[in-house]
């Protein structure tokens, strides 16, 4: 399949993505753009709702999670870093584990921090 064609279903599957977290108390939605000539994806989370929740540890191993803010419903812009993507061989499982990985990440630096625990895909 070439670049062109890989954009097309591409766009269809996984132009936005939902996720969940925290027992499915905190939603975000990420949108990724498909960059043909540099065959990059550039993620951006547009979206959080629910809770959000701080991480509390205590003793040397255990951690509970606290909810310091409810009802969020909020557009936001947080940019991700690009994910490369071979056209031939898309690997699905390295591409959403990058997008949890940098979404836990990158959301512990914005306006709406949240500890992001269990993320799956809706």
């Amino acid at each position: 399949m070439n670049k062109v064609e890989f954009k097309k279903d591409f766009e269809i599957g996984y132009d936005k993505m939902e996720f969940s977290a925290n027992d499915d108390q905190t939603f975000i939605s990420i949108e990724n753009k498909y960059s043909v000539p540099s065959s990059m994806v550039s993620p951006t989370i547009v979206h959080i709702k629910g809770s959000l929740f701080e991480e509390r540890r205590w003793g040397w191993i255990f951690t509970d999670l606290v909810e310091v803010e409810s009802d969020i419903n909020a557009p936001v812009s947080i940019k991700l870093d690009r994910f490369e993507i071979d056209a031939e061989n898309f690997n699905e499982e390295s591409f959403v584990q990058h997008l949890i990985e940098e979404a836990t990440e990158k959301i512990k630096e914005s306006n709406y921090n949240t500890s992001l625990k269990t993320m799956t895909i809706i």
